[in-house]
């Protein structure tokens, strides 16, 4: 079994305490991927469900931007679960944080959580105390106190009261930037059948090629090749430069459109 978690808490104690927890609620280890907004949290889980390839294990995914439209849940945007073959996902739903699964056409709907509810269904299982039941609904911190609780919980073959979220609520995945790796390559949204046939894209960066293979990619020259990065047959579209990192040399950022001068980035730090 597996487990890793994708969240916005980042830093330092954020991270040592939620690995900590998950892993003393499932005695696994846990991989941890620290992420700026929705957008990037929703492709990572797609990549990391790629890797496990539906094996028995939980993936905790959380994206908390505060203020603006936030303000419409009642303790920030609300977690739901699905499982994918054998393994389980918890995330937020707000913003992109689905969008790549409803692109995918992996689920439709999602099982929409309710603090209170389910942090009483815990207690009465006793799975958790009173004072930890009273304190969840409050907490500023649910990816600490909630989601590694409640998915030790379904995993242990039991309910939780939930409602049906339809993926119609969720934003269409954007075409953007989602992450950036070391050598500068940009992953996108893109698929080769976004392309629709043609064997270039032009974008706001200018009018790429469209190279399959990274290593047929001349030196210097910017282009569109196929990645690594995707779920089965459908792999994300690239954008690289050979030995001349793209993300630099064309001043991109993780979350920017690749056609237009805007970003999808909104995060607790960033309103």
């Amino acid at each position: 079994m597996f487990a890793t978690i994708i969240n916005d808490c980042r830093d330092d104690n954020a991270r040592a305490r939620q690995t900590s927890r998950l892993a003393s609620l499932l005695s696994v280890n846990v991989s941890f991927i620290g992420v700026e907004s929705d957008l990037e949290a929703g492709m990572q889980l797609i990549d990391i469900l790629d890797a496990t390839e539906g094996r028995p294990g939980v993936i905790l995914v959380n994206v908390a931007p505060r203020g603006g439209h936030t303000t419409k849940w009642e303790n920030g945007t609300p977690f739901a679960y699905f499982h994918y073959r054998e393994t389980l996902v918890i995330s937020t739903v707000d913003g992109f944080a689905l969008a790549g699964v409803k692109k995918l056409g992996l689920i439709s709907e999602v099982n929409l959580l309710d603090t209170h509810t389910a942090s009483e269904a815990m207690q009465q299982a006793g799975f958790i105390v009173d004072d930890a039941a009273a304190r969840i609904p409050n907490s500023q911190f649910r990816s600490f106190d909630f989601s590694p609780r409640v998915a030790a919980f379904l995993l242990d073959g039991h309910e939780v009261p939930h409602t049906t979220y339809s993926l119609n609520e969720t934003p269409d995945l954007p075409p953007a930037v989602w992450h950036i790796d070391n050598f500068g390559n940009c992953k996108t949204t893109l698929t080769v059948s976004d392309l629709s046939g043609r064997t270039e894209l032009t974008t706001r960066f200018g009018t790429l090629p469209l190279i399959t293979h990274l290593r047929d990619v001349p030196d210097s020259t910017p282009a569109v090749t196929e990645g690594s990065s995707g779920l089965g047959d459908t792999r994300w579209l690239e954008l690289v430069c050979q030995r001349c990192p793209f993300a630099k040399s064309h001043t991109v950022a993780i979350d920017d459109d690749i056609f237009t001068e805007r970003s999808y980035l909104l995060t607790a730090t960033s309103l």
